[in-house]
């Protein structure tokens, strides 16, 4: 069977990937490396590969080019989560999506363009649009490569903010139109355009998009409150941290006083019980001499000790 083909029945289908020319070569691009290099893994056993880190600015002579890319959305969601201000965030989404779209307009047949999404919603179909066997590990490999997705809010008042650039929101609408529908059409605001594209009373529509801006304002409000939650959290416990080594070190500092106060109350104790006993000795001494004094040997003995000391010049 020729590569990328699959049989169904009587009936040979070959994935579109291999019908633009793949057995001549791929080229491939991805917006995430991780994505590229799980793709690239997976092609080359089937086709000959080449994987560009950056876009490339023409496509080859023959094979395809397979561009593996984020809608403006995914990008602006990415370029915020990196902290970017909002106008550097629009401004990369804007770069990235003409960049890729520009190679896609020099030849709509060779160069195929798929919205890397599908590595984490569609894997499947990814793997089948490409001619190869999808696999449970193949298909685990392209989500993991892929990552998590956008957070949903996140994602939400990004597609309302492109509604308000144009430029942003034909490239939103170009990208969607160029891409390869791998996708499951879950998408509630596209819903709601086709919806609003179909009436005839303008009141209605832009009462119904009059609603969606009120409901994208709260859901930006909602989101903010979050993120300060977060950050006010963030704080708490880093003051809770720094509390917790304050008081570490002061039970350290009470413990160590403690240790000296019991050593100095064990000497003073000490100290306190050898005066005692010699205030006993002391008082015993006293009173042996009082007796001594007191007895009739010490007091007949006193003229002797009077001439005694006349004797030796003493009073």
């Amino acid at each position: 069977m020729a590569v990328g083909e699959h049989m169904a029945g009587k009936k040979t289908d070959i994935a579109p990937l291999a019908a633009a020319g793949a057995g001549q070569g791929v080229v491939l691009w991805a917006a995430q490396a991780p994505l590229g290099d799980a793709l690239h893994a997976a092609l080359q056993e089937q086709y000959p590969v080449t994987w560009h880190r950056a876009l490339p600015a023409a496509p080859p002579s023959v094979g395809v080019v397979l561009l593996l890319a984020r809608p403006p959305a995914g990008v602006l969601c990415a370029a915020l989560n990196e902290g970017l201000e909002l106008s550097a965030a629009l401004a990369a989404a804007q770069e990235e999506a003409a960049a890729v779209l520009a190679l896609k307009r020099q030849n709509r047949r060779r160069i195929l363009l798929l919205d890397a999404a599908a590595a984490r919603a569609a894997p499947s179909a990814l793997l089948v649009y490409c001619g190869l066997p999808a696999s449970e590990a193949a298909q685990a490999s392209l989500q993991k490569a892929a990552g998590a997705a956008p957070d949903a809010v996140l994602l939400a008042l990004a597609r309302a903010r492109l509604q308000a650039e144009p430029g942003l929101n034909r490239l939103e609408g170009e990208f969607a139109a160029s891409a390869a529908a791998l996708l499951p059409d879950a998408d509630p605001d596209a819903a709601l355009e086709a919806f609003l594209s179909g009436q005839a009373g303008a009141e209605e529509r832009a009462l119904l998009q009059a609603q969606q801006r009120s409901m994208y304002e709260q859901l930006e409000t909602l989101y903010r409150e979050k993120l300060q939650l977060e950050r006010q959290l963030e704080q708490a416990r880093g003051r809770f941290g720094s509390l917790q080594v304050e008081a570490e070190v002061l039970k350290g500092r009470l413990q160590a006083k403690a240790e000296v106060l019991a050593a100095a109350g064990a000497r003073i104790a000490g100290l306190e019980q050898a005066a005692g006993a010699q205030a006993e000795n002391v008082t015993r001494l006293k009173t042996q001499m009082q007796q001594l004094r007191n007895s009739r040997s010490f007091r007949l003995m006193a003229p002797m000790r009077r001439a005694r000391r006349a004797l030796r010049g003493k009073r």
